[in-house]
């Protein structure tokens, strides 16, 4: 399990994590908006630009706090061309229209006076065409000095990208120059910025040993920050070559589209899957990843359950009373739909952050249910009963008890009495439970 001694990070698994979008989020500063800014809540395009920036964020602060959020993931923030920032160009400075390197500093400190944490996306599988290593290597050619830096191939568009997009250039990770100039981003933001931890952009497309070599280097560092990996299958090989401390646990994302939104497993195949996923990791890469409804990848869960806010209640209620730290992305907690990129990166609607607002009510009870139970931090997990639409799960002393059908559920609880987590009703024998509700339950003394 250990690599020099270094295990995942202990607070990890006490977290609440909640993924920005930075230029979606709030605009805190006008006064750095790039050109031709888009009026907040316009449909986006993939190149429209709002105007949300780091000093929004740091805005915002207290009503994520009241939320419970522990830890926030921002998507890229350096120097880029586009509204995603994936396409870095300086990877030694916070792009200016999202308040620059102050902005960064001044969030990392109040974060951590608060108590809470934050990690950084880090792209190091490729650049963007205006890196000016790039440009020089393609204006120069062998003369270059950063030649050998990129993959140059004979078919268009000559060099090695990702995925084929021509504006993302793929670093030459055979050359021990590139890995040293990434490594020292690495350690640059860890020592000068004392952020929290990384998330790796594309680690299928890395080289696993540089993967590890990354690892490494964080943990010298700093060996209680975080090494996440984006990992569309399973994360396994990764967690046996002990290159990260957690995986975004798409593959579990998967089973809650399935069985929510989609509605087309049972809760008996829902149960199965997520047994055969459970043992395909180590007991500690199931606490320390980060299991999420939806991403900036990902049509947002809502829009995938049709719109039903139950569903997304529902699959949140599981989040939140499984193992993993649970992450939400900005605007889930009230209900902001979309569909396929770039319509799941909406602006977050403030209009709706409201007492009467039924899903952020719900989010706010999960979150803090979540943060006050430790049974549901680091208990055990069990699937107690499966049948039909309805499933009874346990941690610990603690019971989720699910209905995902439009009939009523009953489920047989465990010998003994049962306290209703909330409202305080006792229950014992057969519990019974309306269309689309769930219930957590404590073993009464």
């Amino acid at each position: 399990m250990e690599v020099s001694g270094v295990r995942p990070p202990s607070w990890v698994r006490e977290s609440i994590f909640y993924q920005i979008f930075p230029d979606r989020f709030r605009n805190g500063d006008p006064g750095n908006d790039p050109p031709a800014v888009r009026p907040w809540g316009e449909p986006p395009t993939p190149q429209s630009f709002f105007g949300g920036d780091l000093w929004g964020v740091l805005e915002k602060l207290d009503y994520l706090e009241d939320l419970g959020v522990t830890a926030l993931y921002l998507t890229p923030i350096f120097g880029a061309s586009t509204n995603h920032r994936y396409d870095t160009e300086d990877y030694f400075a916070v792009d200016p229209v999202l308040g620059g390197n102050a902005a960064l500093r001044a969030l990392v400190a109040e974060l951590h006076r608060r108590g809470m944490r934050i990690i950084l996306d880090g792209v190091f599988n490729h650049c963007g065409l205006g890196h000016p290593f790039f440009r020089d290597a393609l204006a120069r050619g062998m003369a270059s000095p950063y030649h050998d830096w990129f993959v140059w191939e004979g078919e268009e568009p000559g060099y090695s990208c990702w995925a084929g997009c021509a504006t993302l250039p793929e670093w030459n990770h055979e050359d021990p120059k590139v890995r040293e100039y990434l490594l020292s981003v690495v350690r640059h933001w860890l020592r000068e910025y004392e952020i929290d931890g990384w998330r790796l952009d594309t680690v299928e497309y890395l080289p696993p040993d540089f993967v590890r070599e990354i690892y490494r280097t964080v943990k010298e560092v700093n060996p209680e920050a975080y090494v996440l990996g984006e990992v569309m299958g399973l994360g396994t090989p990764w967690f046996r070559h002990r290159a990260l401390d957690g995986v975004m646990h798409y593959k579990l994302w998967e089973a809650l589209v399935h069985f929510f939104a989609e509605e087309s497993w049972d809760a008996a195949r829902f149960a199965r899957y997520l047994w055969h996923l459970w043992r395909s990791y180590p007991s500690w890469a199931n606490f320390s990843s980060y299991t999420l409804l939806g991403s900036h990848d990902k049509p947002r869960f809502r829009t995938l359950a049709g719109g039903d806010a139950r569903k997304l209640v529902l699959a949140a209620a599981f989040l939140f009373a499984y193992p993993g730290a649970p992450a939400v992305y900005y605007g889930d907690e009230v209900g902001l739909s979309g569909g396929e990129d770039p319509d799941c990166r909406r602006c977050f609607p403030w209009e709706e952050v409201k007492p009467d607002n039924p899903i952020l009510s719900e989010f706010r009870k999960l979150v803090w249910l979540r943060r006050e139970a430790e049974e549901l931090r680091r208990g055990p997990v069990r699937f107690l009963q499966a049948q039909g639409r309805a499933f009874l799960l346990s941690r610990g002393e603690i019971l989720l008890a699910l209905n995902a059908g439009e009939g009523e559920a009953r489920l047989k609880l465990p010998p003994g009495r049962f306290r209703e987590l909330r409202g305080g009703e006792s229950r014992a024998g057969t519990l019974r439970l309306p269309p689309y509700s769930y219930a957590f339950l404590r073993r009464a003394p």
